[in-house]
């Protein structure tokens, strides 16, 4: 879709903190451009959802389903949609700001009144002993492969690291007919100690019955080996092989692929270029960006979204896109801060439901 010159409101990401934010400013009234480098709508975790040749629901999930009504919405909206465009700066200029983006090899510059950044979360660096070796990838690396085009690994795989999402990626591709030799799991003990004073929340939560489902598939489809340390990728000039230590003992296992994945990290990329501050986060052991409950940053007219301002999942990530589109709107004079409260309503109690047991899972 082209562009026009000048938008209320950019958003860039179309995850689901940018698809929910762009679809409830477009239906104020607002005109709202959603930028994003995919070819289509949906993020990381719907990833091609319209156009995945993964149809065999089951394999997936339906929490990835989830985003299918998500991106109707924001098709029906009258959003502009940008695809294939790479946000590259954000700058002020003069009562708005002015945004550079690449597309179909050309730069274009668009200005915008707010801007919403929906970034989202990428995978934290997990760097062990022959990691360069062809044969080890990340496991998002693997599962957008998955989404995007069907393929699934050949030959022995290996999922090693911690965090929900190496469980839920070993579950889809065992569900898929990929030969899982086992998930090495390098969640050390003592987090689990740490994590037991927020289990009361947890155990109200909506991950209870999640976390409860993925593991007993994980289980199902595989071995798992908990208490992993000095995890080494070993071979001569391929992957041929893992080696840890678990119980005290040194072990060695045959692999045709391994899979590293150790949580994922706020994408702040854009939001440290524009200025905005940022604070360390102890918990989830990353910078994530300063903001407030309707995801203000320190720089006025500059408001962030879901994951990207902190890893709280994809459901509350849609709540919060809608937190920050009704803050735009009530910065651009579209809405008084009474009105702007009263419809956040729903969204805060969705945000409320889907928080709720976050910090058992980020303790961690």
């Amino acid at each position: 879709m082209t562009l026009a010159s000048r938008y209320d409101i950019v958003v860039i990401g179309s995850g689901p903190a940018g698809l929910a934010a762009a679809t409830e400013a477009a239906t104020m009234g607002l005109t709202v451009a959603l930028i994003d480098e995919q070819a289509a709508p949906g993020g990381q975790i719907y990833r091609t959802i319209t156009t995945t040749p993964v149809q065999q629901r089951e394999i997936l999930g339906p929490d990835y389903w989830h985003g299918e009504a998500l991106v109707a919405a924001f098709a029906r909206s009258g959003a502009t949609h940008s695809s294939r465009t790479t946000a590259w700066a954000v700058t002020r200029e003069g009562d708005g700001f002015e945004i550079g983006l690449s597309k179909d090899g050309a730069a274009h510059l668009v200005r915008a009144a707010h801007v919403i950044l929906a970034t989202g979360a990428q995978e934290r660096p997990f760097p062990i002993s022959g990691w360069t070796l062809p044969g080890v990838m990340t496991a998002g690396g693997a599962q957008i492969l998955l989404k995007s085009a069907g393929l699934v690994p050949s030959g022995a795989t290996v999922l090693a690291g911690s965090g929900p999402l190496l469980y839920l990626i070993a579950a889809q591709f065992a569900a898929a007919g990929a030969r899982i030799e086992c998930l090495l799991d390098t969640t050390p003990p003592g987090r689990w100690r740490d994590a037991l004073r927020h289990a009361p929340d947890f155990l109200s939560s909506p991950y209870l019955a999640k976390g409860w489902s993925l593991l007993r598939a994980a289980r199902s489809m595989t071995r798992i080996i908990k208490g992993v340390e000095r995890l080494a990728a070993i071979g001569e000039g391929k992957l041929e092989g893992v080696r840890f230590t678990a119980g005290g003992r040194s072990h060695d296992i045959p692999a045709d692929l391994l899979l590293l994945h150790q949580g994922v990290v706020p994408g702040i990329n854009l939001s440290n270029a524009i200025g905005c501050e940022h604070h360390w986060d102890a918990t989830q052991a990353c910078f994530t960006p300063t903001v407030d409950e309707w995801g203000a940053t320190s720089v006025p007219g500059i408001t962030i979204a879901g994951d990207a301002a902190s890893i709280a999942g994809a459901r509350a990530a849609e709540a919060r896109g809608r937190l920050a589109a009704l803050h735009a709107a009530c910065m651009l004079g579209h809405l008084d801060a009474p009105q702007r409260d009263a419809r956040s309503g729903a969204a805060r109690r969705e945000l409320k439901h889907w928080s709720r047991g976050r910090r058992f899972v980020d303790a961690l």
